[in-house]
């Protein structure tokens, strides 16, 4: 069976299957659907059936809106009216089920004569991910925020660009955590002392090329003018051919 790749779109992909096999829809491996210029369905697969449970004779001539959840049929209608030929829109809607449940699909839509055309995969389990990821993270932030240390997450320059500061930045440094986030007004590299930063360095860049994690002590420029001894630890975030993608640690106040 042909097979959907990343070298070109979800609808060269199809063109290819039905040049394969003119007419039989039924193999592609989604759920797919042809709607007239109004959005009404004209034409399904098997896809859809076992995406939604609909029974197809039940949904042809039916708006594709009326199985969508209803705060997301306005845009849904509105990626109908704007959508130029040629260009292809991918939405992230919630759908409703036969059963009644609510789901999520990830919708390509394209205009052609006469209608459009739409792909629809269902994501559910990847959007759930990732807000059970997101929870995870506030929760950890709103511990983080209490503590006096400075959680984050930055690039692997001279800079120390930060992609991520958490709250207690402003409690360890005196600086707030927006201040220093994509080095906006200041870098991290600003607030260690002069004399620490090769230091700093190096012992990054040694456990960087060991791929092992990093603890060592410096001294901090606070927001006041004082000096602060502070430990780090740290590791770096690999790619799967080892390439450094960033690192990752917390600095805390050092007795």
């Amino acid at each position: 069976m042909i097979s959907p790749s990343t070298a070109f779109g979800v609808f060269d992909w199809l063109r290819q299957v039905l040049r394969a096999a003119p007419g039989d829809l039924d193999q592609v491996p989604l759920a797919w659907a042809r709607l007239d210029v109004d959005g009404c369905i004209r034409q399904l697969n098997s896809g859809w059936y076992e995406l939604t449970g609909h029974r197809l004779s039940h949904c042809l001539g039916q708006p594709l809106a009326n199985f969508l959840h209803p705060a997301d049929v306005q845009a849904w209608s509105q990626a109908l009216g704007q959508l130029r030929p040629a260009r292809t829109e991918v939405l992230l809607l919630r759908y409703l089920t036969c059963s009644g449940e609510r789901r999520w699909v990830e919708v390509r839509l394209r205009r052609r004569l006469g209608g459009f055309v739409a792909s629809l995969g269902d994501i559910t389990g990847q959007i759930q991910r990732r807000q059970s990821l997101q929870a995870s993270h506030r929760s950890l932030s709103n511990l983080l925020d209490g503590l006096p240390m400075m959680v984050y997450r930055c690039r692997n320059n001279r800079h120390w660009s930060m992609e991520y500061v958490s709250a207690g930045c402003q409690e360890l440094t005196g600086y707030r955590p927006e201040q220093l986030l994509d080095s906006r007004s200041l870098t991290f590299n600003d607030l260690i002392h002069p004399d620490d930063r090769e230091h700093v360095w190096a012992e990054v860049q040694a456990g960087l090329q060991a791929q092992r994690a990093f603890v060592f002590d410096y001294r901090l420029l606070c927001a006041d003018g004082q000096e602060k001894r502070v430990r780090e630890h740290g590791n770096g975030i690999y790619a799967a051919n080892g390439e450094v993608l960033g690192l990752e640690g917390v600095v805390l106040a050092s007795a």
